[in-house]
């Protein structure tokens, strides 16, 4: 049976990545966090590789949201966590900030992530670079493109300097590339309110109506503030609404009113329930 460091995809990672992953952790303790179960194989060879050199390594295991971490090999170090891919950069996510809230109680010096193949251009040391191409189909857009977007939906007043620096080009690039997905209609910018301030629960609305009644409901609904989801549907249901609203009278009101006495309108169902879990914003 082969070793696992003469294996070609490790080869291939620890040539791409070693030198740059052994330079971070200088001389300093660190400490080889591998994701359950994808990571496994990068994160072992990994460590077999850099221990023969790096005699203050550690090597252990979690699961993406941080579970199974045995936290005593990871106080005062240095932190790669290592997995497999970043696909849509939710296992990256989840798997840094279970680092991040357990970074000051256990005096964590600094993280970083180390992936074979990254789709989104997250990870600090990957084999397989985000490319410049259009990703998941999206005509126009890139990994950068994507990031941005990113930075702006957490902070919609983020200068584009200050995103720069985040993704490492300038402020004028990040200017233009907002610019162009502005002008593609791809993105946009908009105030929004929190529903949360304004609303109390919410209700989801089946209904079963004509084809020129429903096309008369999209019209009329798209215009309201208390109207965040429609949507036509196949099935007995044709039409779908999520709505807001302060109170139970709020959502029979508008049902009854707006939905059931229209000609055209056959059947409706509405189940009552708290505030969506998403979106979290509206545009009044």
């Amino acid at each position: 049976m082969k070793n696992l460091l003469d294996l070609e995809p490790i080869q291939k990672f620890i040539a791409s990545v070693g030198k740059d992953v052994e330079k971070f952790f200088g001389k300093d303790d660190g400490c080889i966090i591998y994701l359950r179960p994808d990571g496994a194989f990068y994160g072992i060879g990994l460590y077999e590789w850099l221990s023969r050199k790096k005699k203050n390594l550690t090597l252990a295991t979690m699961e993406d949201d941080g579970q199974g971490l045995e936290e005593q090999k990871v106080k005062g170090r240095k932190v790669l966590l290592v997995d497999n891919d970043i696909i849509t950069g939710k296992g990256y996510k989840r798997s840094t900030e279970a680092i991040r809230i357990r970074k000051d109680r256990l005096r964590i010096q600094e993280v970083k992530f180390a992936v074979f193949s990254d789709r989104m251009g997250l990870a600090n040391f990957s084999v397989a670079e985000y490319s410049s191409t259009p990703v998941w189909g999206f005509r126009g857009m890139d990994a950068l493109d994507l990031k941005i977007i990113k930075y702006l939906s957490q902070d919609g007043r983020a200068s584009f300097a200050d995103i720069g620096k985040n993704i490492k080009l300038s402020s004028v690039a990040v200017k233009n590339r907002v610019d162009k997905l502005m002008r593609g209609s791809i993105l946009s910018v908009n105030g929004e309110l929190n529903i949360n301030r304004f609303y109390v629960i919410s209700a989801g609305v089946q209904v079963e109506a004509a084809p020129k009644t429903v096309q008369a409901l999209i019209e009329k609904f798209q215009k309201k503030p208390e109207v965040y989801h429609i949507a036509k549907r196949s099935g007995g249901y044709n039409l779908t609404l999520g709505i807001l609203a302060q109170d139970i009278e709020g959502i029979e009101d508008l049902v009854d009113k707006e939905i059931r006495m229209l000609q055209g309108v056959k059947q409706v169902e509405v189940v009552v329930g708290e505030l969506p879990i998403i979106p979290k914003t509206f545009i009044p």
